[in-house]
């Protein structure tokens, strides 16, 4: 199975807070790059026959001194996009609440996805600065043609882990059209996990069979520093 790795990162956090903290990130920029490195090392190792597709929202520059992190990324990954420059995606990074970011991001990637026609059978989405760790079995979880998540499912859903998930290539376009039907909700604020979790349900309402093809993962094989506590997340 040939596999597109969505890295999404903000190495540069803004000084504005979250709806849900009061600090987006206790590590530093040099901190989150050097976090960022094991992001893209660990799929290099641990997903074969994949390509990455690095998405950022910083600014990056000689007044900055930072050259040397864009020179990283553009060369350790398959694709490179930053949209600090979108005002309007930055402004969306920037506010507090997370998932209007995330999202606002996500609806670009996927549309570009789809207009420059990049293939593949399987769409992996891991969050910068997070590895995957000992307990990620590629064949055996995720060499498939199922939606792979962490979480226990019951269709009652009320959020799924959006940190780490697998969508097969013919749900990407279904994806983004919901993301692009439900901006309302991210500028109001619903929880990313949970506009996640309403997608997925969605789907099973259109078609039930999909259920069928929903794999549940837990632990999913995933860890690294939660950017407002500085915890230790393995899970």
């Amino acid at each position: 199975m040939n596999n597109l790795v969505l890295i999404t990162s903000v190495i540069y956090t803004p000084n504005t807070l979250l709806s849900y903290a009061n600090s987006r990130s206790v590590y530093s920029p040099i901190e989150r790059f050097e976090q960022t490195k094991l992001t893209i090392k660990s799929v290099q190792e641990k997903i074969p026959n994949s390509k990455t597709i690095f998405v950022e929202c910083s600014e990056f520059s000689e007044e900055k001194n930072n050259l040397y992190m864009l020179q990283y990324l553009r060369e350790n990954t398959n694709y490179f996009i930053n949209l600090y420059d979108n005002e309007n995606i930055r402004n969306n990074v920037h506010s507090r609440f997370k998932s209007l970011g995330e999202g606002s991001m996500m609806i670009y990637i996927l549309d570009y996805i789809i207009k420059n026609n990049i293939k593949f059978d399987n769409f992996f989405k891991i969050s910068g600065r997070y590895w995957l760790s000992y307990q990620f079995y590629y064949f055996r979880d995720f060499d498939n043609n199922n939606i792979v998540i962490k979480n226990n499912i019951d269709f009652c859903l009320v959020n799924v882990f959006s940190a780490l998930y697998k969508l097969p290539y013919q749900y990407i376009s279904k994806f983004l059209d919901y993301l692009l039907a439900n901006i309302l909700k991210m500028n109001e604020g619903i929880e990313y996990e949970m506009l996640f979790a309403n997608f997925l349900n969605d789907l099973c309402e259109i078609d039930i069979n999909i259920k069928d093809n929903i794999k549940t993962v837990n632990p999913i094989g995933f860890q690294g520093y939660i950017s407002v506590s500085g915890e230790f997340y393995d899970g």
